[in-house]
């Protein structure tokens, strides 16, 4: 079901809905967030290793830290992880969303059933 078929549904299938939506989401965040630790280990490992044979080649700190980010492997892993930030970044705002939805749709199921009398 497409989430915007969502609101066609009974109140507690929506909250239901929201629920599974947010047990997915938090999957989707928790495997981001790993991929993104590993690309910017691997990041700060291909930085690491370039800067270590510019300088046994003779270069000077000074202009390593200059060309460093340009370097293939570097900036490869550079863009790896920085891509990787960001679909952890979009997950953990999907996450953030069906959060909102199913603080929203229970207040929502809250009034219903204590407008019901039902609560009392």
């Amino acid at each position: 079901m497409a989430p915007s078929e969502m609101y066609e549904l009974p109140l507690w299938e929506q909250i239901t809905f929201c629920l599974q939506m947010l047990d997915t989401a938090l999957l989707e965040c928790k495997s981001r967030g790993a991929a993104m630790v590993k690309a910017e280990a691997d990041y700060y490992t291909a930085k690491e290793r370039e800067s270590f044979e510019l300088l046994e080649a003779g270069y000077t700190n000074t202009y390593i830290q200059t060309v460093i980010k340009g370097r293939p492997k570097v900036s490869e892993a550079m863009t790896e992880y920085h891509a990787a930030q960001v679909e952890y970044e979009n997950a953990r705002e999907a996450r953030n969303v069906w959060k909102k939805k199913l603080d929203t749709l229970r207040e929502q199921y809250s009034r219903e059933w204590g407008q019901a009398g039902i609560g009392d």
